[in-house]
């Protein structure tokens, strides 16, 4: 089920890969993010049956994830098939392959063979607009970040955004951008995603479709349950979601996310969309700990406000919003805290908020 692909502009077989690999890696000459993407080739192709992934750690301490090289391979057939990836059409990797998303891209390129190209990532892959490329996977840090250096997308024709929730602030100014953009729905343990929804032009939708051979169902929490034929068994997870049609799902937040506020369950991720499709910027809500509440909402975001604007702004939600879904105050931060694979970090988010009221309380 592996074709190949081509690197530095030269076809090569799965056969030839592997000295291909070590010839590169004995040269010494490599930077460690561009080793790791040949390792990881070479850990691809040797004769075990699975590779040992680390999950993100986005709601907890990342956890080591036995994957079968078969499931890799079967996802990537299903995503080629979906995006009609064809042998010569080019793929840019500028996620780090220490990731299900990297990785995956790389076994993309080896069922389809595509032309792999890759540049070192970062929270802002300027070398992007450096390439013409069919096919390219990034999270919404670098998109945002990109958009803000005037990157225009001209050279990317299809790409795909994932490893954490769009912004409805983002989500607007993709609109506009030529290249077809699809958010993705997925994680380590679906082998990256099993969903897709497609973000702009005249085929946006507001929920994800699952992708051929997947099903989907909610349990007893409202969480996503999904089976699927390149999976060993079914995968539970913590995304809250409604399902809208056969295999067609709305994605609402993490249950781990959920703040309890007067006894009122209130999905942050959701409710970051609705406050900033009124406000016009980006934001994030955390719930803080609440004598008469249990959990305080709270609203953090980076743009700097005067009182008599945070007045405003909370009248203008009380407007909108139902009176349980109006934070309680607005915090601004100069920057918010991410884990390694650029997602927001919640949790360190809630203690950095927590640690500013203290130290306002001891003034």
């Amino acid at each position: 089920m592996l074709h190949g692909a081509y690197i530095y502009d030269n076809f090569i077989t799965p056969e030839a890969m592997p000295s291909l690999c070590r010839h590169h890696l004995s040269q010494g000459n490599l930077p460690l993010w561009e080793q790791k993407i040949f390792s990881f080739i070479l850990n691809f192709l040797d004769s075990s049956d699975s590779i040992i992934q680390q999950s993100s750690g986005t709601t907890g301490i990342p956890k080591k994830i036995k994957i079968p090289k078969e499931t890799m391979v079967r996802s990537a057939i299903l995503t080629a098939g979906r995006f009609d990836l064809q042998q010569g059409q080019s793929a840019l990797l500028c996620l780090p392959v220490d990731y299900i998303a990297g990785k995956m891209m790389i076994v993309r390129t080896l069922v389809s063979g595509m032309k792999l190209l890759w540049i070192e990532p970062s929270a802002l892959p300027e070398g992007a607009a450096d390439k013409k490329v069919d096919f390219c996977a990034m999270v919404p840090l670098q998109v945002f970040n990109l958009l803000e250096k005037g990157y225009p997308f001209t050279n990317i024709k299809t790409l795909i955004v994932g490893g954490s929730a769009l912004s409805a602030e983002l989500e607007k100014r993709l609109q506009a951008l030529p290249c077809r953009i699809f958010e993705t729905f997925g994680m380590a343990e679906t082998c990256s995603h099993i969903a897709l929804r497609r973000i702009n032009g005249p085929y946006a939708k507001p929920w994800f479709s699952a992708l051929p051979g997947v099903k989907i169902s909610t349990n007893n929490r409202n969480c996503l349950v999904i089976r699927a034929s390149f999976l060993p068994k079914p995968v539970v997870t913590h995304d809250v979601a409604v399902i809208t049609g056969k295999n067609k799902f709305l994605w609402k937040g993490r249950i781990d996310n959920i703040i309890n506020s007067g006894g009122i369950k209130i999905n942050p991720e959701s409710l970051e969309k609705m406050i900033c499709d009124i406000l016009g910027h980006e934001l994030y809500l955390v719930g803080i700990p609440d004598e008469k509440l249990g959990q305080k909402l709270v609203m953090v975001t980076s743009r700097h406000y005067s009182g008599e604007e945070k007045a405003s702004a909370l009248a203008r939600l009380q407007h909108k919003l139902p009176v349980y879904h109006v934070p309680s105050e607005i915090i601004t931060l100069t920057a918010f805290p991410r884990n390694r694979s650029l997602k927001i970090d919640r949790k360190v988010l809630s203690g950095q908020v927590m640690k500013m009221k203290k130290k306002l309380l001891n003034l």
